[in-house]
């Protein structure tokens, strides 16, 4: 009973912390009270200029054979608060540069220059799943703040990861539908 109280617990925080960031309420702590949240940053110029070689989004195989995953797409999450990145993963050696806590995510709005972060909560850390042992055939998400949803439908992003970076992935198109579970067979 003690065990299942606990997971409650951890439940609960869990949900406060990612309503507390859709919703911009207060964070629990009094130091990070007192500071306001900042819009996001357009790209400075080191930022944007890079030798990062994006890869288009609609280069399925390229992807696939440079990363090792494909690219199942964004959408919105959290009435539109947040873009849930999905992608499924091929080649675990080839991904693990997307695995490496080291490596910072971000959405990049096309033609806007702006950066869209991981929303990072207390308790929680950043709202993105990573794995020690990643298989083939797992699907992980990256959650990304959409603050005043100003990413809208049919806007396009790019994607970045360290050296990881896909251009053109538009927002709400299912870009490459997960695998549909076998049905078992009657005898």
């Amino acid at each position: 009973m003690l065990q299942f109280a606990a997971y409650h617990s951890r439940m609960r925080s869990a949900l406060f912390a990612v309503l507390s960031v859709v919703f911009g309420l207060p964070p629990v702590d009094s130091q990070a009270a007192d500071k306001q949240p900042q819009p996001p940053a357009p790209l400075s110029k080191q930022q944007s200029n890079t030798t990062i070689q994006p890869i288009d989004a609609t280069k399925t195989a390229a992807i696939e054979k440079r990363w090792g995953v494909i690219i199942q797409g964004i959408k919105f999450a959290a009435a539109g608060h947040m873009l849930d990145f999905r992608f499924r993963i091929t080649d675990p050696g080839k991904s693990a540069t997307l695995m490496d806590p080291k490596n910072k995510p971000f959405a990049t709005i096309e033609g806007k220059d702006i950066k869209l972060e991981v929303p990072n909560v207390p308790r929680i850390g950043a709202l993105r799943q990573k794995t020690q042992q990643a298989k083939k055939g797992m699907t992980l998400a990256i959650l990304f703040a959409n603050p005043g949803k100003m990413v809208t439908t049919g806007q396009k992003l790019t994607i970045t990861i360290g050296d990881f970076s896909i251009e053109h992935i538009p927002v709400g198109k299912l870009l490459n539908a997960p695998p549909k579970p076998k049905k078992p067979v009657k005898k």
